[in-house]
């Protein structure tokens, strides 16, 4: 069951304590301040603003990391806060530590420094190079530029940010996104990822509003790292990354998802609404409840799979094919309930040829159509990749990743049978008769395929 966190359970005592701005009845904050700071000076300067009630202020000059930590004592009238202009000094404490630290470095932004204040736009200095823990959590946060320099981000830095609609961080050198970092960020539309982000820590986008997410260059992501994304729709995976469980469980509008992860971890493709999977299913073990609720009418299973569990692919009702070719003999062990909700008995079993009996014989799988079906192997030419393979009710289908030019289909004596210019990836026929046939099909300038199929 999915908990939600609560930022202060990460708080010290000092810090959850909240503060008060000294508002004056029926005043309206217009002010704009300008400060040139010097380091230790931040901290008194605050409490000027607290009897000024600035709305906006920029900051100039120097100040050292730590004096940042004030900021969160800024009065509710502050809706702007430009640093653009200010260098960040590391500093070392004596005889006292704030969060366990006694050390702080150039360029960071300390934890919590601006937590729960009412600030709406923030101009990070040019030269910081790191957002600490749960930095701007709740807040009512719209706008943020993030800048090159920055190198890394603590954990809940933006937690329950439910204003910010965008973060652009593509020009910056962070390679995780943090446990919880957007956690709850509902108005986030947009996040770009720089290509060196290798990692998503465990919840770190759920309950996020992204629409796409483009994680090509991700290795790996922590448990529900992008759960409960009710917007998300399409989704860009690095082949062969590793997904945490419940990656992106519940994710009910994500309807395209191009890549496919190594392996299957409980719940993490669960409950979304995806159609059409890009790729293989693989891992050792096809963990419970991996693909429950799966839309796809099609699945195809990698030769790494050894082991199907509980509820797999529960309530997979739409499931209508199970390609598993190119296991050859080798039969994953299978659990009573993998398929549990699906009626297996109207799901074709796609076996390799000469493997029909074996499967047939397997329990679980036994309970499918099991069919052998004829195929061609995948053909390929400079940029062109072909498909063809016909089902057990004779009906052929043509796949590629280039728009199919021609496909003519003729008996072995040279009479056409059918010929269509899709013009599109897929081209699904109708029904064969059981007779031997040659196929033909020209995808993009430089492949022509010619090959001969059994029909059914």
């Amino acid at each position: 069951m999915l908990k939600k966190r609560n930022i202060y359970e990460y708080l010290p005592l000092h810090v959850v304590i909240p503060f008060v701005a000294s508002l004056a009845i029926g005043f309206v904050s217009v002010k704009a301040a300008t400060v040139v700071l010097r380091p230790g000076m931040l901290p008194s300067q605050v409490r000027v603003w607290q009897k000024e009630l600035p709305s906006d202020i920029r900051l100039e000059g120097e100040t050292l990391a730590i004096d940042l930590v004030s900021l969160r004592d800024l009065p509710v009238s502050v809706k702007t806060l430009d640093m653009s202009a200010l260098e960040i000094k590391g500093t070392t404490l004596e005889n006292s530590s704030y969060m366990g630290r006694s050390c702080f470095s150039d360029g960071e932004v300390p934890p919590f420094a601006l937590f729960a204040t009412e600030v709406e736009e923030v101009l990070l200095p040019s030269g910081v190079t790191a957002i600490g823990e749960g930095a701007f959590a709740e807040t009512p946060l719209k706008k943020i530029v993030f800048p090159a320099s920055l190198v890394s981000m603590g954990a809940r830095a933006f937690y329950l940010c439910d204003m910010l609609e965008e973060a652009d961080l593509s020009l910056c050198s962070v390679t995780a996104l943090p446990e919880q970092g957007f956690y709850g960020c509902s108005s986030l539309r947009n996040i770009v990822l720089p290509s060196c982000v290798t990692s998503l820590g465990k919840e770190a986008l759920m309950k996020s509003g992204v629409l796409k997410l483009d994680l090509s260059g991700v290795s790996e992501t922590g448990d529900y790292a992008c759960a409960s994304m009710d917007n998300l729709e399409e989704v860009t995976l690095r082949a062969g990354i590793r997904l945490g469980e419940g990656a992106f469980f519940g994710d009910g509008r994500l309807g395209i998802m191009a890549g496919m992860p190594s392996g299957s971890a409980p719940l993490s493709l669960a409950l979304n609404g995806i159609v059409e999977l890009g790729g293989e299913i693989g891992g050792e073990i096809i963990g419970e409840g991996a693909y429950a609720g799966l839309a796809a009418e099609r699945i195809s299973l990698h030769p790494s799979v050894r082991e199907v569990r509980e509820h797999a692919f529960r309530n997979a009702v739409n499931l209508k094919a199970v390609d598993v070719r190119k296991l050859g003999n080798a039969v994953p062990g299978c659990s009573p309930l993998a398929f549990s909700g699906v009626e297996t008995r109207n799901v074709v079993l796609e076996v390799a040829a000469g493997e029909k009996e074996v499967w047939a014989s397997a329990p679980v799988w036994k309970e499918f159509l099991v069919s052998e079906v004829s195929e061609v192997s995948e053909v390929t030419g400079v940029d062109v990749m072909i498909k063809i393979i016909m089902d057990p009710g004779g009906v052929l289908r043509i796949n590629s990743n280039h728009a199919i030019d021609e496909v003519t289909v003729c008996r072995m004596d040279g009479i056409i049978l059918a010929q269509a210019r899709p013009g599109t990836q897929e081209y699904v026929s109708e029904p064969f008769s059981g007779e031997k046939i040659v196929v033909r099909v020209v995808s993009g300038s430089v492949s022509k395929v010619v090959k001969l199929i059994e029909g059914y």
